[in-house]
């Protein structure tokens, strides 16, 4: 039987107040839920501790992996009241994780690959909705720059996993983005809600980056893609979500 801890023990103190500062600098990330710490596992991140609720500690899924970790990292479990403050979530999944914060080099890109960029995409169900569609069509990365935490709580959720699989690669400025992307071979293909060529006329043929700006905003015409693409709304509507948009940009991508 493992010790139950209370709000007021010296090491959950320290958790919760390691887990309310983080911020995109945090050299650790918070999973939530045995299948996303599963996941996690699979991909070779292993946690540095783990926290579960007491009523949950028998749970089979929460023993699978503990079995798994086998000793090899913290392994805490605290009252359900505690459990309910530490977590990030309104319903959290039964389990939470600290686990550094992984870091991907861009990939070798070959002539078949497809390359998300995000550009200051502020909202981070957007950012993890765009790295599941991402790994839906197999993209070779997600390039991040500025914007959401790609490691945040809902960025992560919104992933449903997906941003275990796809390797997520950070860069403060988009400019070094483009270029490191350019000098792996691979035109970019910046998004405009007006201009450029229809997205479904051959513009997006791999090798290719699809560079996707803020909700507001959009993309600076100065940012220096090779092109530009657009998605032709007969309709009302002046513009598309982001995450909607994206996911067409990328399955025409990987039709072509």
């Amino acid at each position: 039987m493992r010790q139950v801890f209370g709000a007021q023990h010296p090491r959950i103190v320290e958790l919760r107040r390691l887990m309310g500062r983080r911020s995109s600098r945090s050299t650790t990330i918070v999973l939530e839920g045995p299948r996303t710490v599963g996941e996690a596992l699979d991909a070779g991140h292993l946690p540095t501790a783990v926290v579960v609720p007491e009523t949950a500690a028998d749970d089979g899924a929460v023993v699978a992996i503990d079995d798994r970790l086998a000793g090899s990292c913290e392994w805490l479990v605290v009252r359900d009241h505690v459990f309910d403050k530490l977590a990030p979530s309104v319903t959290p999944q039964p389990m939470l994780a600290l686990v550094p914060r992984p870091s991907s080099p861009l990939p070798p890109l070959g002539a078949k690959a497809v390359v998300l960029v995000l550009a200051d995409v502020g909202d981070p169900g957007n950012v993890g909705t765009l790295i599941r569609a991402a790994d839906a069509v197999a993209a070779d990365a997600v390039v991040v720059a500025g914007g959401a935490d790609p490691w945040g709580t809902k960025a992560i959720r919104s992933s449903a996993g997906s941003v275990l699989r796809v390797p997520i690669v950070q860069f403060s400025d988009i400019t070094d983005a483009i270029d490191a992307l350019r000098t792996a071979g691979v035109r970019v293909v910046g998004t405009d809600v007006a201009g450029g060529e229809p997205f479904d006329g051959g513009v997006l043929t791999s090798p290719v980056a699809i560079v996707l700006g803020s909700e507001p905003h959009g993309l600076d015409e100065g940012i220096g893609v090779d092109t530009w693409c657009s998605i032709a709304m007969p309709g009302r509507t002046e513009s598309l979500n982001v995450a909607m948009a994206g996911t067409l940009l990328l399955f025409e991508a990987r039709r072509g």
